[in-house]
């Protein structure tokens, strides 16, 4: 099989694969000799011009490379490195969405191929061992419990040697059965692998049927370790207490600090989550979350679960500049591409928290999506009173999104 010869109109040229920094998009059309393929790329070039958007394109018919881009249906479009379809051919607008959106493509909470939970064994981290499970299930993902060891006196069964890596695969066998009891009251059967020294995880039982599972003892501080580790998952689970204090050491002060400091999105559930999928998603709105790439991330994910989104902003009566906020919402909500119209929504309040859960209690929220416009913002109201407000008092599960570093 032949390549396909690569297109070059005036406003593209041909990607050598020896082009980072040029500025331009890297498109790269997987396909064959047939109609669909030179359709597709008839398209990508008319999305191209439409929108003058400078790309280099490549044309790929080898079916080494195309096997070994896992690529499952041709024609397959990918940019920027990753596949944004395949098997179909979208419309000239459809492509030129999907091109503006070059950004999306690099959010771990849009590729989603692994979903990691914090555990410490507790009453607490088991449910949202449970509810990550799920989210796992019906997203198609690989699943890691982590326990955090920051002491090498943990567990109940003293190790004869006391060199770590004794303790270690003690909180090991200790983590596995933990796993294989809160995996069994959800009618999963989790079998850990014999494991030999290095060797990480378990597998769940059936393959086909269930996500990839895995296990692993970190060692550190639990918002260090945490902090760090996320740096290799493209979503963390933490349990939070709900109703009733900040509870164990895992999910108090430190659900906090791994909210502010992680490298990923992070979902926190209470004790009493219960998983029933996200109908509405609420995306707690301030001037300073009015970020496209948010945005659309939470469009993206939202999307998954077939999701009525509200944005909610609340504030004082006589508020400026609302409307164009609206306007910015409502742009970066349409870029998104997303079938379903979005619910804005201004509540006049000093209470942010009240006013949130009011909304919630009305509209049958499922998920609260919180945004931080930078690092910093977190030393501004939203670490220091609102979200610590609502992470010791929600049972609804939270969502937070780094607007400045949840990318691959």
């Amino acid at each position: 099989m032949k390549p396909i010869a690569t297109i070059v109109p005036a406003n593209i040229e041909a990607c050598t694969g020896h082009c980072q920094g040029c500025g331009k998009i890297h498109i790269k059309i997987f396909g064959a000799h047939n109609a669909s393929s030179r359709l597709l790329a008839e398209r990508v070039r008319l999305a191209l011009e439409s929108s003058k958007t400078d790309a280099k394109v490549l044309e790929i018919a080898d079916p080494l490379a195309i096997e070994a881009n896992g690529i499952r249906a041709l024609p397959t479009l990918m940019i920027e490195g990753k596949i944004v379809l395949q098997g179909e051919v979208p419309s000239v607008t459809e492509i030129a969405r999907l091109m503006k959106n070059k950004d999306l493509f690099q959010s771990k909470l849009f590729q989603l191929h692994t979903l990691s939970v914090g555990v410490d064994m507790s009453e607490v981290s088991a449910n949202a061992l449970g509810f990550a499970w799920k989210i796992a299930h019906k997203m198609d993902c690989n699943l890691e419990i982590v326990y955090a060891m920051d002491s090498i006196f943990e567990g109940t069964v003293p190790s004869a040697s006391g060199f770590l890596s004794s303790y270690t695969k003690t909180m090991q066998s200790e983590l596995d059965t933990f796993i294989t009891g809160t995996m069994g009251a959800l009618g999963v059967k989790y079998t850990p692998p014999g494991r030999f020294d290095g060797e990480p995880g378990g597998l769940s039982e059936d393959k086909n049927k269930h996500p990839h599972i895995a296990s692993k003892v970190i060692y550190g501080a639990p918002d260090v370790a945490l902090t760090e580790y996320s740096r290799h998952t493209d979503l963390l689970v933490l349990g939070a207490t709900g109703r009733g204090g900040l509870g164990k050491r895992l999910f108090g002060s430190v659900s906090i600090e791994v909210s502010r400091s992680a490298h990923c999105p992070v979902m926190f559930v209470s004790k009493e989550a219960e998983f029933r999928g996200f109908d509405n998603v609420l995306y707690a709105s301030d001037f300073d979350s009015l970020n496209e790439l948010s945005v659309q991330q939470t469009v993206s994910f939202a999307e998954r679960f077939d999701a009525q989104i509200h944005f909610v902003h609340v504030g004082p009566g006589g508020e400026k500049d609302l409307d164009a906020q609206r306007e910015r919402f409502e742009h970066s909500f349409e870029a998104s591409g997303y079938n379903k119209p979005f619910i804005f929504s201004k509540m006049v309040s000093d209470d942010i928290v009240g006013a949130i859960y009011e909304y919630a209690f009305y509209h049958r929220i499922e998920l609260l999506v919180f945004v931080t416009h930078h690092r910093a913002f977190w030393d501004n109201i939203l670490h220091k009173s609102v979200t610590n407000e609502v992470l010791s008092t929600s049972n609804i599960p939270i969502l937070v999104i780094h607007s400045d570093g949840d990318l691959a």
